[in-house]
């Protein structure tokens, strides 16, 4: 058992713009006291192929870029690319450490042995419910199923019976009171005033820390990472409204007013799971927690918009394509992407099928990255990622495929709206956040003006344990002591 020992907490997306502008208005904050005494760094993202979260957190936990990974859509096959360049945690756990995955991205991606991990609950795009112990698949089950249901806009719906599963064993898994109060107050809130709908992104990862830190309490791993992803859910949305100044075309004051505090808000549910995060790092000083991104966000030109064109049935679409049910499977997504394994028997006649389709114009493009308003990428073993998106979409309602002309509803295409009246008014940027804080050995919270690559994580990591990293990754420097 290693006498060193880190937290890796995962804060998806969230530059030190944020991070200041939190601060500045929350001064007696639980991040504010833990940045006073803390090294950072700004982080920066050498990935070239595209800017998404689910290609620059495989580059973080395996020291690598995605020119080198090719990890570049969620639901992709990983099953070489981890004998090759595994992450983080399966290094740690095959060198000896005890280890405990909490959702980190493409966790999904089970090893065999998850089962001796000191726990493993797999992020919420995993197309099973899987987790250990197995007292966590209560959880699981409801949070795949949430995370389903308000894939772009926040469903009202809440699955009753796994959330009665999660509830009734609340006590063993962790969950505080004062959790349970709060999403039950949201919920009552929402019942009232629907348009607080949107925050209930936030009491996922509430309930899901105390979770996390119930397991850390009781099992205390070498090594742990928690992810979340509410902070970037709500810059994406409402950047425009926390900071309007960025923009030369202001967005409009109402929608502002109405969405200024959301960033902040999101924030203020981080400094809570950090306050309970901290308490059990405080008190188990062997543990250096580091707070990451690996990358950034910042304003982009936007626009107010209350709906978009995309596929709204995946089964009607496949079909119109030529695919039957039983020849595919989907892999979970991110709207508006979708992700299919074809089989190989149909593989071709899809594809080719594919780049006949023609919407207002437009065709299908292969690329790597989502590209507007249409376009596909083909990986390994008949994985696709589809991407259609058509903001305020006013053309035809007609689709051309093999030079015929059908109807949206019947190859699965339609509307969908955009609950808040925009669709992104941030988007991603390299540059991220380093927090780096030692219980025992608290530094002037100086932050370094030297920027420091992603790449250089997984290998420091590895040092910090003693742990020769591998060839394949650049080794150089060594940021934790």
């Amino acid at each position: 058992m290693s006498q060193k020992k880190m937290l890796l907490l995962e804060l998806n997306e969230v530059p030190f713009r944020v991070i200041d502008a939190y601060i500045a208005s929350k001064p007696e904050s639980t991040l504010a006291r833990i940045t006073a005494s803390s090294a950072q760094f700004t982080t920066l993202t050498e990935d070239r192929l595209a800017l998404d979260p689910w290609i620059s957190w495989p580059t973080l936990h395996r020291g690598v870029t995605d020119e080198t990974h090719q990890i570049l859509h969620l639901g992709q096959d990983l099953e070489d690319i981890d004998v090759t360049y595994p992450p983080i945690w399966r290094i740690l756990k095959k060198s000896g450490l005890s280890v405990g995955v909490f959702g980190s991205l493409h966790s999904s991606s089970v090893p065999n042995d998850y089962s001796q991990y000191s726990f493993y609950l797999p992020d919420y795009f995993d197309d099973k419910v899987v987790a250990h112990p197995k007292a966590l698949i209560a959880f699981q089950e409801l949070n795949l199923q949430m995370t389903r249901q308000s894939a772009r806009n926040v469903s009202r719906k809440l699955p009753l019976g796994s959330a009665f599963k999660l509830f009734a064993n609340a006590r063993k898994l962790g969950i505080r009171s004062e959790t349970a109060f709060a999403c039950a107050s949201q919920l009552l809130r929402e019942t009232i005033d629907n348009s607080v709908r949107i925050r209930r992104r936030a009491y996922q990862p509430l309930v899901m820390a105390d979770l996390f830190v119930r397991q850390l309490e009781s099992k205390q791993p070498d090594f742990s990472c928690f992810y979340t992803n509410h902070v970037a859910a709500a810059m994406h949305r409402y950047w425009g409204a926390a900071f309007s100044n960025d923009y030369q075309k202001p967005m409009d004051s109402e929608w502002v007013q109405r969405y200024s505090k959301e960033i902040e808000f999101a924030m203020h549910i981080f400094d809570r799971i950090l306050k309970r995060i901290l308490k059990f790092v405080d008190k188990h000083p062997e543990y250096l927690l580091v707070i990451a991104s690996s990358m950034g966000q910042a304003a982009i030109p936007a626009e107010m918009t209350s709906e978009f064109l995309t596929i709204i049935d995946l089964g009607k679409f496949m079909r119109a394509l030529g695919v039957e049910d039983q020849s595919w499977h989907a892999r979970p997504a991110m709207v508006p992407c979708s992700c299919v394994l074809v089989d190989e028997s149909c593989r071709e006649r899809f594809r080719s099928t594919l780049e006949t389709i023609s919407i207002n114009g437009n065709r299908f493009v292969e690329d790597r990255r989502p590209i507007a308003p249409l376009s596909y990428d083909e990986r390994e073993r008949g994985f696709f990622q589809l991407f259609i998106q058509y903001d305020s979409y006013s053309g035809p309602n007609t689709a051309v495929i093999n030079g015929t002309s059908v109807n949206f509803a019947d190859v699965g295409l339609g509307l969908m709206p955009h609950e808040d009246g925009v669709n992104c008014t941030a988007q991603h940027i390299p540059e991220g956040s380093l927090v780096v804080y030692q219980a025992l050995q608290r530094q002037a919270g100086a932050r370094s003006a030297k920027p420091i690559s992603t790449t250089d994580i997984a290998p420091s990591i590895l040092k910090y344990f003693d742990i020769p990293p591998p060839r394949y990754m650049r080794s150089e420097g060594r940021l934790f002591r």
